[in-house]
């Protein structure tokens, strides 16, 4: 058979499919995404989460840096509660300035650059240094000096009285801040550096790095142009397996400088397995010491909760075909309690047989209900 008959294309179109779908059930697409499908989903709010949502209260009231670390093993959503917040955070954010969310993944890399080069790229598409440079001329002497001791950089020091002389000139702006946003990132020192920044040494450490974010974040939070910086960090394991334990040790070490380096303006999420977390946390006491807000994300343990997974992910896709189509009542459920109950009892034994694992994650879960849900579109 060939596979134009096999995916029925010779008979129902797909476009009828899924209109029958949407009469006979309510949908008009697989309500459960695929194991491979890791972003997109719909969230299902949890009492674990409230934690960090009291923590942004706080910080967007007293602007004091905030750590969280989200914990749990592969597959319980760790990721899909930082799309959650990303998202949540830009809407909330959308018509205020001075906010900057900052999601990054470390897929695997031996050194921090790449975290503290982001920022600044971040930094670079608001114009930040061109806003700066624009506030800072206005200003008297005397209060043009008392923003840049802010600064503890002798070097950013320079670069700011460098900016406040460029401001009256556009063209001369522009190239002053695209040099310094190159020696920010720790790229060597060239003559055009040298003339236009008036500066000799290059940013080749991640300490000097992360003291120059700490001397902008501040100086710009004192002229009005920063309020934070939400820094989402997911799959921190990665670092775990794929290097050395010193390059490992020097990873976590720049995270904690960073902590230290912004005592304000951070609001910092970290995703990690539960397994990573003890190897990290034994390795360098002083990381533990920095991520004490923990909020654990479990397992699947019981078919209720199962059914409970079902029924929000179900009402999602219901709700998107209503919207599309209209009204309906649907003959037939997708797939019954029951049948989640009984997929739910077999992932339990296969987990604990095959993991050593208390509870389903969401995504073995999801994945079998996806597969299962395809078998009920077939019959139809």
């Amino acid at each position: 058979m060939s596979l134009r008959d096999r995916l029925g294309k010779a008979g129902i179109s797909g476009q009828d499919k899924r209109q029958l779908m949407f009469e006979r059930l309510g949908v008009t697409r697989n309500p459960y995404p695929p194991a491979g499908e890791p972003t997109g989903h719909p969230h299902m709010e949890t009492p674990a989460e409230e934690p960090i949502v009291r923590a942004i209260e706080s910080f967007d009231r007293d602007r004091v840096s905030q750590v969280f670390l989200i914990e749990g093993t592969q597959g319980v959503g760790k990721s899909n509660l930082l799309n959650y917040f990303q998202s949540e955070l830009h809407d909330l954010y959308k018509d205020a300035d001075g906010y900057y969310i900052i999601r990054y993944y470390p897929d695997p890399e031996s050194t921090f650059d790449g975290i503290l080069r982001r920022i600044f790229q971040e930094f670079e598409q608001a114009s930040v240094l061109t806003k700066l440079a624009k506030y800072l001329s206005e200003l008297s002497s005397a209060e043009q000096e008392r923003t840049i001791a802010i600064a503890s950089g002798h070097e950013m020091r320079v670069i700011l009285r460098t900016l406040i002389a460029s401001a009256d000139d556009s063209a001369t702006l522009s190239e002053v801040t695209s040099a310094a946003y190159e020696w920010l990132t720790g790229l060597r020192i060239l003559k055009k550096h040298r003339e236009l920044l008036k500066i000799s040494f290059r940013l080749d450490t991640v300490e000097s790095k992360t003291q120059a974010l700490r001397d902008l974040v501040f100086c710009c939070s004192d002229a009005k142009l920063l309020n934070g910086v939400y820094l989402l960090l997911d799959e921190l394991e990665k670092q775990d397996y794929s290097f050395s334990k010193t390059i490992v040790l020097r990873y976590l070490s720049a995270i904690r400088a960073l902590i230290d380096a912004l005592p304000k303006h951070l609001f910092l999420l970290v995703a990690l397995t539960i397994e990573a977390k003890r190897r990290y946390f034994a390795m360098l006491p002083a990381f533990a010491g920095r991520l004490q807000n923990i909020v654990t994300i479990d397992p699947i343990k019981t078919p209720e909760a199962a059914v409970q997974l079902n029924e929000f992910y179900l009402k999602q896709a219901r709700d998107e075909a209503i919207q599309e189509l209209g009204k309906v009542v649907p003959q037939g459920e997708v797939i019954s309690k029951e049948e989640v109950r009984s997929l739910f009892s077999s992932l339990l034994r296969r987990a604990a047989a095959e993991k050593a694992q208390e509870g389903v994650t969401h995504r073995d879960l999801l994945n079998a209900l996806h597969l299962k849900a395809e078998t009920a579109f077939a019959q139809l």
